[in-house]
Parts: structure tokens; sequence; C-alpha cells
């Protein structure tokens, strides 16, 4: 029987990796989807403008496996790498891994086969830290029988489970139909693609796989100290879905929008908090943003209200000593 070659560039799954400054790191990553046992794969090596030997470093790698293959461009961010990842892949479905991770074996064959079988735009997998564990302050597990991706946000929202991109499966033609691409020039974007991905999906398919190991290393993105820029990211992120907030008719994707910004607003409010940030009072959406997560945060826990409001007042005494802020 002969195999069609149409059927296997379908069945082909693109593997993003965006690299800058990763020279200790790359080698295991790569060599950790070259053994994958679903082997129909491209491995896009997104150079970023690296300024260490991370390209060199896998010099053998790439000679050797014709899978692989490497763009490179002038540093732009990890959202901007990702983004070329995207529009350069050829797959039917897409992963983006972090370039400092790794994943087991069977992490490819076990979200393809959920995705081929239930047809999804978006599957979902779990993730562990290095040695098995659960990292510390994350919510990495998430499962539910929902499918329309407008459900299965829902959830994902009230459990305050965690916002990451790699650990997923995400259908391309999805993507390109709803034209789904990170924010350049952002911190902590995997928020803000994941709701607008969830808010589009058709289906989104939960797993409990833990076939993807993060790790945290010091200088990373969640470990730099990089608040404004943090804080910056989080109010470009809550403008637009004000924005989406106010044209939105549906009550039902209102109230899960709603759900998103406070997501967000919680996270605005630790950052401008522990790292005393100020905010451009002329010019921040911080005040919407509270008066329309008014009713979302009235059923939190009086614990919860409690100590997002103990930041909201050490906020607005910083930031708008002058100005009538609402709680």
């Amino acid at each position: 029987m002969s195999i069609n070659k149409t059927d296997i560039e379908e069945d082909k799954v693109s593997v993003i990796v965006p690299v800058y400054n990763v020279e200790e790191y790359i080698r295991e990553c790569i060599k950790s989807i070259q053994v994958q046992t679903y082997s129909n794969l491209e491995i896009i090596v997104v150079n970023d403008g690296t300024k260490d030997k991370s390209i060199e470093i896998i010099k053998d790698l790439i000679k050797t496996d014709s899978r692989i293959r490497v763009i490179s461009q002038p540093n732009q961010g990890l959202s901007a790498a990702r983004n070329t990842g995207i529009e350069n892949a050829t797959g039917k479905y897409v992963a983006m891994i972090d370039s400092d991770d790794k994943i087991k074996p069977d992490f490819i064959k076990h979200l393809f086969d959920v995705a081929d079988s239930q047809s999804a735009d978006i599957v979902r997998g779990s993730f562990r830290d290095f040695e098995g564990n659960i990292l510390s302050g994350w919510i990495s597990d998430f499962t539910t029988d929902q499918k329309l991706g407008l459900n299965v946000l829902n959830e994902f929202l009230d459990n305050n489970t965690s916002f990451v991109v790699w650990s997923s499966l995400y259908n391309i033609d999805f993507l390109n139909t709803h034209n789904l691409r990170f924010i350049p020039g952002i911190l902590l974007e995997d928020g803000d693609f994941t709701t607008r991905a969830y808010l589009k999906a058709a289906k989104v398919v939960t797993t409990d796989y833990t076939d993807y190991q993060y790790r945290i290393r010091p200088g990373s993105i969640l470990t730099s100290n990089n608040a404004t820029l943090m804080s910056e990211s989080e109010e470009i992120v809550i403008k637009e879905f004000l924005k989406q907030l106010s044209i939105t008719k549906s009550s039902r994707i209102r109230n899960v929008l709603q759900k998103a910004i406070y997501s967000f607003m919680r996270d605005w409010t630790r950052i401008l908090t522990k790292n005393h940030v100020k905010l451009n009072k002329n010019m921040s959406c911080f005040d919407e943003a509270l008066q329309s997560t008014k009713s979302i945060r009235a059923g939190r826990t009086f614990k919860e209200r409690l100590r997002f409001n103990i930041k909201v007042a050490i906020i607005k005494f910083k930031n708008f000593k002058n100005k009538k802020l609402h709680i």
C-alpha cells in the first residue's frame, strides 16, 4: 500500500522553539524533541538574535536531522519569535516549546492522538518541573468535560489555572483562520493569547498528561525583576479586553471577559504593590478595569476580596491621591 504524501503533510506537527541566550539549556531541549515517539515533525528553531553560542551548540543536531530548520531574525522578544514560528509552520498542528524546557518522549504523540481523534482546535496537557513536582504557586492540572472554548475558559478562570501555551497543541488552520498571534513586545503574553484563543475555539480538549517539563532559572522572564515592563504589559492586555467588553452584547461572553480582566487585575495589582511601580494616572485603565469587574469580585470569597481590596487601597494611595477611585 502506497503512502500519500499529502496525508503525511497533513499529519505533520510543527514544533516551535524560540531561542535567545540559552546556550546552557538548548541542546537538552532540542534532543528531547528529536526523540519523540511521534516522529513526523518539523522543528522550527527561531533564532531571535541570540548573543551567545546557542545556535552553534546545536549545529551538529541541525546538520544530522533534516527535520530541524533555523530561522534567524533580529531580537524582537518571545512573542515575535513565536509568531515567526507560527507563520512558517507547515504542519497540521503546532506546539510551542520554551528553549530552556524539555518534553518527555510521548508529549507530541499523546496530544496529537487526542487532537486528531477529536478534531480539536486546542489540546491542553499538564506540566511539572524537572523533578516531577508541581511548581510552587502554579495550578498546572486542569481537566474538564466541557468542549466549547468559552466554557472551558470559564472553568479555567474560576479555578485560577495557570496561563501557559507550551503544554498544548494548536490546530494551525484554527490559528490562521482567527489570526491568533502574540502581542509583540509584552511580557506574560501567555495569558492574553490563551484567553483570545479559547474565546474563538469550537473545541478545546484537556488531558491529564504531564509530559511537559518546565525549568525555572535565574534570569528567565518570570524570575527577572522587570516590574515596570510587566505592569505595562498587563495594562496593554487589559485595555484590549476592555475594548472587546465594550462592544460585546452576549451576556455569557461578557461574563467570561470580566473574569479574564479580573484575573489580569489580580496579577497587575500584585506587580504594582510588590514592586512599588507607579501608574500613569492620566492614561491608566485601572479605574475602568475595577468597575468592569465589580460583579465578578462580589462572587469571590471574603478572603480573596479582602486581599484584593488591600492591594487596591495601597495602589490608590500611592497613585491616585488627588483622584477619586472607586473600589
